[in-house]
């Protein structure tokens, strides 16, 4: 029994006195940063020592296009319009219609189409819509190229300077243009119209209708039109630059008193001419 012990102790002082493993050391990983993948058509700025990457698009990512506008000309009543000197334009008389031709030119890399259109902005309208398209459905205008646009003002009925601030828009309804529209309303720069020359007639029976055709020399060209009367009634109005005008009368039979009167803001020029007329059967 004691032959074990002391085996056991020598076993021991041996352990105590061989040298120790040396422990394993187990190093600390720190993670590597997470790559972040960025979708870009963009082009970063170039600083030095940054490497630059420039990314390719994805096929079929759209690249948006970009908005502009340019005025090609002006007319008002087909006549240019001076919109640096608004001032230099012709006066229009109180209430007075008149055409404002915008020709305006797609500037931008965006196709214009139905949704583009003329909307007000403020001041005074003198229009009887708030926004006008530019173009028709289905039609569309590309980059580069240009379209004329009509809009029928009627001036405001007291004198003095108006004007009335229009703007192209997209179809988002982004400003593209200003367009600004000046009328000077001046009545005292207007006479009245000459009268008509060479107010004649010619009837005839048809259907039971006597039918008089009334024909006219216009001799003014500052009328805004004309105003036909029988015995005193006003059939009708017409615009301006006409020249004749067809009645109809149910059995006819009688005289009746024709006056044609051209009109304007300022006043009136006046002609008749009586018609005798044979009954119709």
């Amino acid at each position: 029994m004691k032959k074990f012990q002391f085996i056991g102790l020598v076993f021991l002082i041996l352990s105590a006195c061989s040298p120790q493993p040396t422990p394993l050391i187990i190093p600390t990983l720190t993670p590597l940063p997470t790559v972040q993948v960025v979708t870009s058509t963009a082009v970063p700025a170039v600083t030095e020592g940054t490497l630059v990457v420039q990314f390719t698009p994805t096929v079929g990512t759209p690249i948006a296009c970009v908005d502009a506008a340019e005025s090609a000309e002006w007319l008002r009543d087909d006549v240019p319009y001076n919109f640096v000197d608004l001032k230099s334009n012709k006066p229009v008389p109180p209430n007075g219609y008149f055409t404002m031709t915008f020709t305006l030119k797609n500037s931008g890399t965006c196709t214009w189409d139905s949704s583009y259109a003329i909307a007000f902005e403020s001041g005074y309208r003198m229009s009887q819509l708030e926004k006008y398209p530019v173009i028709a459905e289905g039609k569309t205008v590309p980059p580069g190229e240009s379209i004329t646009v009509h809009i029928t003002m009627a001036a405001p009925p007291k004198t003095g300077g108006h004007q009335g601030i229009w703007q192209l828009q997209s179809r988002n309804g982004t400003p593209l243009l200003k367009l600004n529209v000046f009328v000077k309303v001046d009545k005292g720069t207007y006479s009245p119209p000459a009268h008509p020359l060479q107010l004649t007639y010619k009837s005839n029976c048809e259907d039971g209708f006597a039918k008089v055709r009334l024909s006219w020399v216009d001799a003014a060209n500052n009328e805004d039109g004309f105003r036909i009367y029988r015995n005193s009634r006003m059939l009708v109005q017409l615009p301006a630059n006409t020249d004749s005008v067809l009645d109809a009368i149910l059995g006819g039979g009688g005289n009746y008193t024709y006056t044609v009167v051209a009109f304007n803001v300022a006043g009136e020029g006046s002609a008749n001419v009586v018609a005798e007329i044979t009954p119709c059967k």
